[in-house]
């Protein structure tokens, strides 16, 4: 019988998808370069749907990264001041530091999440793996009448 790895790091990263969450940045400030912008539409929670300013980053060494960072107004506006340049279209090849904090949720409670500072911050930590990789397939189980496992579906 194979034994399964142990399950170890933030409780968030045990369930990767194709977005930046502040869980990938480890605690620590990342400097982060803009490769370019787009539409993305969204199921958010609750099965509604909505389309958000999809970031497409790149390393400061140019490796491209597979997760996007998904960017409300208030990241976009600290993007535009720390860019120093409100038309978005300039924005490629441009350095933005990303950290991550808590935030008020939906629900008004905290909630962990990404900022990005007014000034590039130069003493930032290098991309974590998780960032630049895109996440596993995800695996669905399919289950008969009896409750065993008939098939494996994988899924992106």
């Amino acid at each position: 019988m194979n034994k399964e790895p142990a399950i170890t790091g933030h409780h968030e990263l045990c369930y990767p998808t194709e977005y930046v969450k502040a869980a990938d940045l480890r605690g620590k400030d990342v400097t982060v370069v803009v490769d370019h912008l787009e539409w993305e539409g969204l199921v958010m929670a609750g099965g509604k749907r909505d389309r958000k300013v999809a970031v497409h980053l790149r390393s400061v060494g140019g490796k491209k990264l597979e997760k996007r960072l998904i960017v409300g107004k208030t990241n976009l506006r600290s993007m535009a001041a720390c860019i120093g340049e409100t038309d978005v279209s300039r924005w490629s090849g441009q350095k933005v530091t990303l950290y991550p904090t808590t935030c008020r949720g939906a629900d008004g409670r905290p909630v962990e999440c990404i900022r990005v500072r007014v000034k590039t911050n130069a003493s930032a930590g290098e991309v974590p793996d998780e960032m630049s990789v895109a996440p596993p397939p995800r695996v669905e189980f399919v289950d008969d009448a009896k409750g065993a496992v008939v098939g494996v579906t994988v899924t992106s």
